[in-house]
Order: structure tokens, then sequence, then C-alpha cells
């Protein structure tokens, strides 16, 4: 066999396989496999050119629009039968316009009014984002709005919920003392956590009990910081259990001498 000829069992024969039309191929897997292939690469092939048509259409329109008027143009004649001089502006304001108007082509499937639709949601997400950050640091319509401000509604929002933390820990740490006294209600009445909402039956029944509700609204009337550190003191005096250390002393003198102090910022 001469070097010229191909043997029909080489891998360069059987490589040219692949190039075979999908009518000629048996496998109806394989035929499928080819006539996907062949669309795909159709497909291709069809942007590649649509691309490089548009490029070039958008070339060729930008590159005549920069060239000015010629005297043969019909517009131009029709402007200068009307007093036009080339190089001059349109009409007699001393502001007049001398360049044409330019164009931007469009080279998107969307729709015209999109890029402005898509400008005034983004606009109206920040707008959305401005007016949450605000909310979550407190800050109400018409109050001062300044980096100063927002950062020191911030910390106070911070500070409170570390207020509410530490007198829902007292709370829960003042019921489990006191029942393990064997005491069944507390002294005040936010020494505990609050009880989960009745029903309706028995809140009409505690309506008929005023002594109770002016012993809730008296306990309504300290403020945060009041009720913890009432909360710290009680435990401090009855259980000298210190909050802040987290540590049940033998004694009082043993709480006066190893407890730094009262506060957390003693500690």
């Amino acid at each position: 066999m001469s070097d010229e000829e191909e043997d029909y069992m080489s891998d360069k024969f059987l490589a040219g396989l692949q190039d075979v039309r999908p009518s000629l191929v048996q496998n109806r897997g394989k035929k499928r496999q080819i006539e996907v292939q062949s669309k795909q690469e159709e497909q291709k092939k069809r942007q590649r050119e649509a691309a490089s048509s548009g490029n070039l259409n958008n070339e060729r329109l930008q590159q005549s629009l920069s060239q000015p008027l010629t005297s043969d143009n019909k517009g131009f004649q029709l402007l200068a039968k009307m007093g036009y001089k080339a190089g001059t502006g349109l009409g007699k304001q001393p502001d007049a316009r001398i360049e044409p108007v330019g164009i931007s082509i469009k080279s998107g499937r969307g729709g015209l009014g999109r890029e402005a639709a898509v400008a005034e949601l983004m606009a109206k997400r920040q707008e959305l984002r401005r007016a949450h950050l605000l909310q979550k640091a407190g800050i109400q319509p018409g109050d001062e709005i300044s980096t100063e401000a927002y950062r020191r509604r911030a910390t106070q929002k911070a500070e409170e919920r570390k207020l509410m933390y530490d007198i829902k820990r007292c709370q829960q740490t003042c019921e489990s003392l006191d029942l393990k006294e064997g005491i069944a209600e507390p002294d005040m009445e936010f020494f505990w956590p609050p009880k989960p909402k009745e029903e309706v039956e028995e809140t009409e029944a505690r309506e008929e009990q005023p002594e109770e509700e002016e012993e809730q609204a008296e306990d309504d009337a300290y403020t945060p910081s009041e009720q913890l550190e009432m909360l710290t003191s009680y435990l401090r005096t009855a259980y000298t259990f210190c909050y802040w250390c987290g540590t049940h002393y033998t004694s009082i003198d043993d709480l006066d001498s190893n407890c730094p102090g009262l506060t957390r910022d003693d500690h």
C-alpha cells in the first residue's frame, strides 16, 4: 500500500467520520447529537455575523455623521435657500447650535424604555435602602440626618438592646432563685420574666381588680435602666449574687471584698 493511499482503519480515516451527515448515521443517539451540534454551530455563526455586521454598520454611520454635508446634498440646498451658510449656527440666536445632535446606536434587544425603567428601579432601591437604614437607627422623618446623628442613634439602639438583654437575664436568674426559696410571686412584677398572654376571659377578670392594675402601672413607671439597677441590687442583697460577675458569693463580706462594684463599668 502506497503512502498516498489512506488506510480505512487508520485514526485519520475514523476521525473524518465525525463530519458525516446525520442522514447517513444509523444510531439514533449519535444522529441526535450530530444534529444538535450542527444547530449550535449555525447559531453561533449567525450571532458572529450579526455582531460583525452591526459593528460595521455602526462604524459607517458614525463616520458619515462626522463629515459635513456637501453642497449637492438636498438638505443642505434647502438650508442654503433659507440663508444658511456652512459653519454658522441654525437661527439668529448667539448660542445657536452649530454641531448636529449626536445619536446613540441601540445594540441590545430590550425595549426603548427599559433603560429608563432600570434607572428608576435602581433609584427606588437606593431610596428604600436608605429609609430602612434610618428606620433601623431610630431616625424618624424630619429628624436631623447626618453621619454623626446616624452614629449616635445607632449607638443608642445598641445600648438599648444590650440593656433589654441584661434585664431578661436578670429576670430569669431572679425567678430561678426565688422559686428555690419557695417564693410563689415576685416582689415586683418586673422581677420575673413577663408571663405569656392569657385568654380573654382572664383578662376581663383582671380588669375587675383595680389594685393589680395600679401595681402594674407603678411597675411600668420605671425606666429599663432603673429596673436593671433594682434587679441587680435585689440579687446582691437577697442572694449575694452579682449578675455582672456571674458568681454566687458565700456571704455579704465575701461579696463586698471580691466584687469590683455595682455596675457593668466597674467590672
